[in-house]
């Protein structure tokens, strides 16, 4: 059996997911395992997203944000959508958008730096 699910709440998919698509700016940046996604995310929105969980086992711990603003769907930057957001953001993210490339066996990244976000843990 299939089934699509689409949400913000990470535990759900965690729980129901085994293998997950993340979007940015209606464009898929990753995809992979659930595992392998939460164990190491090879895209920086995905590493934001999962850094803003809350934490049950940390009391009075203040959210994390991702700062900025998404960009506005129908005047979309040119190079990676992300990029004004994104801590690796260099001057390629803002000339080239990037394409759901292979990384690893399994896992594809929309990322010019994945391997860089994946080993950055």
């Amino acid at each position: 059996m299939g089934l699509i699910l689409i949400t913000h709440d990470l535990g759900v998919v965690a729980d129901v997911a085994d293998d997950i698509t993340v979007m940015y700016a209606g464009r898929a940046v990753e995809q992979a395992g659930v595992l392998e996604t939460f164990a190491s995310p090879a895209h920086p929105y995905t590493k934001a997203l999962l850094r803003s969980i809350p934490r049950l086992d940390v009391k009075g711990q203040r959210l994390e944000v991702i700062a900025g603003l998404p960009p506005v769907l129908t005047r979309i930057p040119p190079g990676c959508p992300f990029a004004p957001r994104c801590q690796y953001a260099q001057d390629i993210c803002t000339r080239q958008r990037p394409e759901l490339l292979t990384v690893t066996p399994g896992r594809a990244s929309a990322c010019h730096f994945a391997k860089e976000v994946m080993n950055d843990v």
